[in-house]
């Protein structure tokens, strides 16, 4: 590879040119950069070391200059999105094509037009209008990935410094998570047996009283991962969420919430488990077309289909409306906050069993513990249930 200077006539005078000279798998190929007339041959030398310079160090811009758009949606996603979760990559391209998104921000901008002072009015815009600060944080992470990914593929010079580092961002709002009483949570599991709402007793059980799972943990649930015996317990082997028009199953949410929840003997999680796998192992036999595929979450009605990550919580709150009215109507994630709170309010029990059935790696960031013993954490669980069983309902 060399870089050389080339003079040629015009009727309009004498110009330079520089010619990047190459070899690659034995095709020799040249490129011309003409250089703007009156430029001197010892201003074009000068040019064409530091060309050199830069290819040799790897900061050479060697692509012609492209819009962000053409950048973003010719080489970042069809190229470099590819290992990204079904789930990030549906992310990244709703804020991306969104109105007044990314691509109608600065897609028809040159690589190279892309400033600080740019980003920063369109972050003060977004703040104009009511956005949040997670929103525009994440806005101003995508751009940043895809400019440095620009830089690797030579469309910027490496040694310019990323125009979202010295963005000024909203700070982040701490938002507090709602919880239930063990009283609430009691009142809506009656209210649940009640009407025989299966799927609202399974919702209410595992998320407030086994392990605080997540939606998407829920969703993924099959009956092969629960076992109903002397030795009781649920293991998180996957996540199940919709993207690209469709539920798929993933890893957890984190490497911790791969992990496995005691279930103590005869209480309300094991006798709710116990009733719902007898009701579903019930409608399999009576239906023929039954789709149901071991899930644990069905519909309960032909063809007993697996319930989705929105049916799920059209289900819960619709329940809260019909059935609980005179109770708040928190978020379905709320019900794990709730599980946290539960546990941590009950005297003795371990933190380390918090962190082993929730899924978390830690309570705190700052601070770090070991796995917690399936020994220790079945001892806890029990005392969940046992505060739930010794709690009364006050009539209405």
């Amino acid at each position: 590879m060399s870089f050389y200077v080339s003079k040629t006539k015009r009727k309009n005078g004498t110009k330079y040119r520089i010619i990047h000279d190459r070899t690659r798998n034995g095709t020799r190929t040249r490129k011309y950069f003409n250089l703007p007339p009156g430029t001197t041959k010892a201003k074009a030398d000068s040019i064409c070391n530091q060309m050199a310079l830069e290819a040799e160090y790897g900061n050479y811009v060697s692509k012609d200059p492209i819009l962000f758009e053409e950048y973003a949606e010719e080489i970042y996603f069809p190229k470099y999105a590819k290992g990204l979760s079904p789930t990030t990559l549906q992310h990244y391209k709703q804020i991306y094509y969104a109105p007044k998104g990314i691509k109608e921000k600065i897609g028809n901008l040159y690589l190279s037009e892309i400033s600080t002072e740019v980003l920063q009015d369109i972050v003060n815009e977004y703040e104009a209008l009511g956005s949040s600060p997670k929103s525009i944080r994440n806005i101003v992470n995508l751009i940043s990935i895809i400019i440095k990914r620009t830089k690797i593929d030579n469309y910027l010079n490496r040694d310019t410094p990323n125009p979202c580092d010295f963005l000024i961002l909203p700070k982040m709002m701490s938002k507090e998570g709602n919880v239930y009483s063990i009283e609430e949570i009691k009142l809506m599991m009656e209210r649940a047996q009640h009407t025989k709402n299966i799927n609202m007793q399974l919702i209410l059980v595992l998320c407030c009283f086994a392990g605080g799972l997540r939606r998407s943990e829920l969703i993924g649930l099959r009956w092969d991962d629960i076992v109903l015996g002397e030795e009781s317990y649920i293991q998180i082997r996957r996540a199940a969420v919709y993207a690209e028009g469709k539920v798929i199953e993933k890893e957890t949410k984190t490497k911790a919430g791969h992990r496995i929840i005691p279930i103590p003997s005869n209480g309300v999680v094991y006798n709710t488990l116990l009733a719902a796998r007898k009701q579903y192992s019930k409608e399999k036999l009576v239906e023929k077309d039954f789709q149901g595929d071991n899930h644990v979450f069905i519909l309960h009605k032909a063809p007993f289909a697996p319930v989705s990550p929105n049916r799920l919580y059209k289900i819960y709150k619709t329940f809260l409306e019909k059935e609980c009215p005179d109770l708040p109507c928190f978020r379905l994630h709320d019900l794990r906050h709730t599980y946290f709170t539960l546990c941590s309010e009950i005297e003795g029990f371990s933190e380390l069993s918090i962190i082993g059935t929730g899924g978390h790696s830690s309570i705190q960031s700052t601070r770090r513990y070991q796995h917690a013993t399936l020994k220790r954490m079945r001892e806890d669980m029990e005392k969940l249930e046992d505060e739930f069983q010794n709690t009364k309902v006050k009539s209405s």
